[in-house]
């Protein structure tokens, strides 16, 4: 039994390491665009000086990278996750590599273009690919979300100095190399595929999967991701900008905001493992969402009106707060969620958060070509009050509407309630 029990920890482990590792570059590829912007908008190459184009493209990358969640979530419901997230760190190391070399503006474009495609494997991929195979999820999810932060710091720096040192095209080339590096390790990783299991749960129950009343409290998780997805992409987006024109010590630009987004992002994942622990500990999850909007929404109103190193401090208190939502999220959807359809769950929650998230680049580069930078966060400050009312809702709704599973098991077909 204690061998058996050793094999299923070291199963575990190389499920979280596979998973974490390609989220943690998965969020470094999505850094490299914000971080570089600067230069992207210097270059006469591409000839594209407006934010608000620039911002168009950005809107155009990381809606795909929203959009293809949905298929890719399908496929990893089909064909098993492993073989998902191979495909996708390859894919984006290729696209990452083709934007480096691109020197018109149509090749950048589509170079984003299938980098946002390929990255949407990601999330639907790995969350599931977790779920499906880690006992104590709540756990793992924080962890994954500590690798996701790491990469959101990672981008930054890397990408900040080689864009310093041999110009923005560098940077993109810089984490190809990643890419493919980390491809052949996952490939070579002992970890197992649930490809069979699934394909033998969905032949079992029909195809189909039966549900009583969830679909209430999965359109109020959605809705809040919806929200969160704005709050999400609108502060990674234009955090280096306005660090940029507001906090000024002895370095390059490019180089200063990879460096300040890199501490922010890593005190987020703080909050990645507070929001882990607090779904493993508390006796009803939900209860940690108004962890999220309780903190982070006076404290978006802060940021919009500070200047100079006060900026740079509420920053750093804002992250934990604010990255708690991840794990407290994909927890929620495991739970909330039928096993063989987690793939496609998760699909559609991520995108919800990037496809209706990816409209904040183009609503904040308006924002910024005419009101400044710093009014996005006052913007974003707003949309989060909304999010806190919705969680209340959410809380209400959860303790007054006790959930109802059916799901077809494994070998028994019985009824689940929760």
């Amino acid at each position: 039994m204690d061998t058996v029990k050793r094999q299923k920890t070291r199963q575990e482990y190389r499920v979280v390491f596979a998973a974490t590792s390609a989220h943690m570059l998965t969020h470094a590829y999505m850094m490299i665009f914000p971080t570089v912007l600067v230069l992207i908008a210097s270059d006469p190459f591409l000839g594209m000086t407006q934010y608000f184009k620039l911002g168009i493209v950005g809107t155009i990358c990381y809606g795909l990278f929203g959009i293809g969640a949905i298929p890719s979530g399908m496929l990893a419901d089909r064909y098993g996750s492993r073989r998902l997230l191979i495909v996708c760190v390859f894919a984006m190391a290729l696209s990452s590599l083709a934007a480096g070399l691109s020197f018109s503006i149509y090749l950048f474009v589509v170079s984003m273009i299938f980098l946002g495609l390929a990255a949407s494997i990601y999330h639907p991929s790995g969350l599931s690919f977790i779920s499906r195979n880690v006992e104590k999820k709540g756990k793992a999810m924080g962890i994954h979300g500590v690798g996701g932060n790491v990469g959101l710091a990672l981008g930054p720096v890397v990408s900040g100095a080689a864009a310093a040192l041999w110009g923005w095209r560098s940077a993109f080339i810089v984490f190809a190399v990643f890419g493919f590096i980390l491809g052949i390790i996952i490939m070579r990783l002992d970890v197992a595929d649930e490809t069979a299991a699934q394909n033998k749960v969905h032949k079992q129950s029909g195809g189909q999967v039966k549900l009583s009343s969830m679909p209430l409290i999965l359109l109020l998780l959605y809705a809040n991701c919806m929200l969160y997805g704005l709050c999400y992409r609108g502060s990674m987006m234009y955090f280096p900008k306005l660090f940029v024109d507001n906090i000024h010590f002895a370095l390059d630009d490019v180089a200063k905001a990879g460096f300040l987004v890199s501490l922010v992002t890593m005190m987020g994942a703080l909050g990645q493992i507070l929001g882990g622990v607090l779904c493993d500990r508390l006796k009803r999850q939900e209860y940690a969402y108004l962890l999220v909007f309780l903190f982070s929404t006076p404290l978006f109103f802060a940021i919009s009106f500070s200047k100079g190193w006060a900026l740079f401090g509420i920053s750093l208190l804002f992250a934990p707060f604010f990255f708690a939502w991840q794990p407290i999220q994909n927890t929620l959807i495991a739970k909330y969620a039928v096993q063989a359809a987690h793939g496609l769950s998760y699909g559609i929650n991520f995108l919800l958060i990037m496809g209706i998230g990816s409209l904040a680049a183009s609503i904040g580069g308006y924002v910024t070509d005419n009101r400044g930078v710093s009014n996005v966060f006052a913007v974003l400050g707003f949309v989060s009050a909304l999010s806190l009312l919705l969680v209340f809702y959410i809380l209400k709704t959860t303790v007054s509407q006790p959930l109802t599973l059916e799901v077809a098991a494994e070998n028994t077909g019985e009824r689940k309630v929760m």
